[in-house]
């Protein structure tokens, strides 16, 4: 599995990147610790978490954390061989009121969250953590000034930003220049084959668009790291579903994408080769479905 070096950072990580959202809740225990031993032999370095997976199923957010603890409690010896990224910020605080009300980056949430983090899954450090959210309620002074304290601290090693403007990492960057605060080296954003519709409305989620494309291009500090890219199955389907992507380029897409032998290993490629050089998620139930496409993938 060619890795590829994740921004500013010292990391080099796997383009197929392992997304652990479904891990402890739809994805039992036991077949999330096979999913992580099929993908690590395969050549796979990166798993990809957060602090509120999957609060949407009415769970507390924290079992994919919580699973994916286990398994590092299990194989201590195996925790120096991947890169483990989870999230914070987009926590809600009212399970009642959803992602209308989130913990968002504050200095306080910060520490705890990371703490939290550390603790749920046995381990001393987190390689990635992101921003999973744009706290606009918070200075970003005040979050860049926590993120770098968490680096000191040795809690976290790199940081990243997730379902950010490309204005807003721009201020960020300026904020870290100032201080000499550590940057972002990722940025993670839904991103796909099929291009949305100018209007599409995705809640919370950010696209990857252009304007990212160029600025990555030119400060060559991030890597974008893509997720929703296989959307949900959209790629072997006769038609298009979604008014997001409802669109006559994207039918194209899909006609010339029926003559491709795997539809979702071609996208897989085709995203890890925009934006310079990018880090796709692949998300999954099944360890025989992921150690398939992995092989496709070399």
């Amino acid at each position: 599995m060619r890795k590829i070096k994740l921004g500013c950072s010292e990391l080099y990580v796997s383009q197929l990147g392992l997304g652990c959202i479904n891990f402890g809740t739809s994805t039992d225990e036991q077949t999330s610790f096979d999913i992580i031993d099929c993908y690590l032999e395969k050549g796979g370095n990166m798993l990809d978490t957060a602090n509120n997976y999957a609060i949407w199923n009415g769970d507390d957010g924290r079992s994919s954390e919580r699973t994916i603890g286990k398994w590092i409690k299990n194989n201590p010896e195996r925790r120096k061989d991947f890169v483990l990224a989870t999230k914070l910020g987009a926590l809600p605080k009212d399970a009642a009121k959803g992602f209308d009300d989130m913990q968002g980056t504050d200095r306080k949430t910060i520490l705890e969250e990371t703490e939290k983090s550390l603790y749920t899954m046995n381990t001393d450090y987190i390689d990635l953590l992101y921003l999973h959210i744009d706290d606009f309620n918070t200075p970003q002074e005040e979050v860049m000034s926590a993120l770098a304290e968490m680096i000191n601290k040795g809690w976290v090693k790199n940081i990243g930003c997730s379902n950010f403007r490309t204005w807003r990492i721009e201020k960020a960057r300026q904020i870290c220049s100032k201080n000499n605060y550590p940057f972002f080296c990722a940025v993670q954003q839904r991103y796909s084959y099929f291009q949305p519709v100018a209007d599409a409305n995705f809640g919370v989620q950010i696209y990857a668009d252009n304007e990212l494309k160029s600025y990555i291009d030119y400060y060559k500090d991030l890597t974008l790291v893509s997720h929703t890219s296989l959307l949900f199955g959209a790629y072997f389907k006769d038609n298009i579903d979604d008014n997001a992507y409802d669109t006559k380029q994207n039918l194209e897409r899909l006609k010339n994408l029926k003559k491709e032998n795997n539809p979702a290993v071609w996208v897989l490629k085709y995203i890890t080769e925009q934006f310079g050089g990018s880090i796709a998620l692949f998300t999954t139930n099944n360890k025989e479905h992921l150690c398939s496409n992995m092989d496709l993938l070399k």
